[in-house]
């Protein structure tokens, strides 16, 4: 690997951490390398950004931005919540419980960690607390549950993998499932041993009666809102729509429920909302446009190809390599967002995986696990410190539950799927008929 792309990774690692804004890093480390490198005229780097910008699938991503706002100013995520709640919420630890679902419900509509932290935990962090949760180990379980959204569709960052890799978005959307729904078992059960000594109120037993009326009230109430991911997924999955279109359609099925029927949405949130989702757009578009130049420089530069032969080099061992990999995406999850790292490592780490034997749908399971922890896994965890900022907490008193949900939870799950391909290529196999 010649002495350019090593300074040009280190101009990008050290920019991101001294926390200069990601689109920024990523326009530095192209800008280094037009100014250094030998590619004579750049003219094709400025359309290579913009070909990248022309992709249809990229609109699905400010419209479930978008999607998720409505839901969280207009009630929808509120009655999942207490519909949540009226299920579990009386058991010892229940209401723990009631975050780790309501967060990969709303996850799997919004897309976004960051939009599931601020939905959720802005509504179950003060009720926790009030119930006698400790405060730390409230925003600590927010923060570590809303890496759901990366792995219950339909999320963001699978719709940005299969459109970088050109794997089929369908696939990808079912391939974290399961990794997903094991995560919430494995969090649901930390949840109930975390909280044995804490002095958390217990309400009062309810009769099977009285217990089934307050479901079938709750269920009543927030029916509207439970149909919304399983109209969009129905929609995807039938064929009926892309799913592009399906999250224009999530985001018309929400304003007429937010305005008329909840009537918990208006003008000015609306306003908010849109101010906010072309913020996050704006961003993602130079994000896109700069991380697009770089991975096409480092292409020419045959850093795929460099990386490649430097692990096949170090040892032939695939489970070694398999462990190398993940380790590099942990390390890029804990430095960059899920954007971010899906945009810059895997076109990188793709042919790798391609040598090695691993399923390009296989691979976008890994990636979406390994990220997620990354995005806890300190000492960066940028969603731990965002949780705290949303749970009036600091990082210390978070740090211990935390490390508990990482190690205990989030990395027996990265192994599994790492070393397990049926844990992702089932439902992708039985749906759709992947080979």
């Amino acid at each position: 690997m010649s002495p350019e792309i090593i300074i040009d990774a280190l101009i990008l690692t050290a920019c991101l951490a001294i926390g200069v804004p990601v689109p920024l890093c990523f326009a530095a480390a192209a800008l280094f390398l037009v100014v250094t490198g030998d590619i004579g005229s750049s003219k094709f780097l400025i359309s290579a950004g913009f070909s990248k910008l022309s992709s249809i699938i990229l609109i699905a991503i400010p419209l479930y931005i978008l999607a998720g706002g409505l839901m969280t100013h207009g009630g929808i995520a509120a009655r999942l919540v207490d519909l949540a709640e009226s299920i579990v919420g009386r058991l010892r630890g229940g209401l723990g419980v009631v975050v780790i679902v309501s967060t990969a419900v709303f996850g799997a509509i919004s897309g976004m960690a960051s939009s599931a932290v601020a939905a959720i935990g802005s509504i179950m962090i003060p009720r926790m607390v009030e119930r006698g949760y400790d405060r730390g180990y409230a925003a600590a379980l927010v923060s570590c549950s809303a890496v759901l959204a990366l792995l219950i569709p339909p999320s963001a960052s699978m719709i940005l993998y299969g459109w970088v890799t050109s794997t089929s978005i369908a696939a990808v959307f079912l391939a974290p499932i399961l990794p997903g729904f094991l995560l919430m078992v494995l969090f649901a059960f930390w949840n109930v041993v975390l909280t044995r000594k804490m002095p958390v109120f217990k309400p009062p037993p309810m009769t099977l009666k009285e217990g089934t009326c307050e479901v079938y009230r709750m269920g009543k109430r927030s029916i509207l809102g439970l149909m919304m991911p399983i109209l969009i997924l129905g929609c995807i999955y039938g064929g009926v729509t892309t799913p592009t279109e399906a999250a224009a359609i999530a985001v018309f099925y929400s304003l007429p429920l937010g305005f008329l029927i909840y009537k918990d949405l208006n003008w000015r949130s609306l306003y908010d909302i849109l101010w906010r989702t072309g913020q996050i757009s704006g961003v993602l578009i130079v994000l896109v446009f700069f991380s697009s130049m770089m991975v096409r420089l480092y292409t020419m530069e045959d850093v795929p190809q460099g990386i490649m032969e430097s692990l096949l080099g170090a040892t032939d061992n695939r489970i070694v390599l398999l462990l190398l990999i993940n380790l590099f995406l942990l390390l890029v999850g804990m430095f960059m967002d899920d954007v971010s790292g899906i945009l810059l490592a895997s076109p990188m780490l793709l042919p790798v995986v391609l040598e090695l034997g691993v399923h390009p749908v296989h691979f976008g399971a890994i990636v979406g696990v390994n990220l997620g922890m990354g995005l806890i896994t300190p000492p960066t965890a940028p969603i731990l410190y965002f949780g705290g900022l949303i749970g009036e907490t600091t990082f210390p008193k978070m740090l211990k539950p935390a490390l508990v949900f990482v190690f205990l939870g989030y990395f027996p799950v990265v192994l599994l799927t790492t070393f397990i391909p049926e844990l992702s290529m089932f439902l992708p196999r039985l749906l759709l008929g992947i080979e």
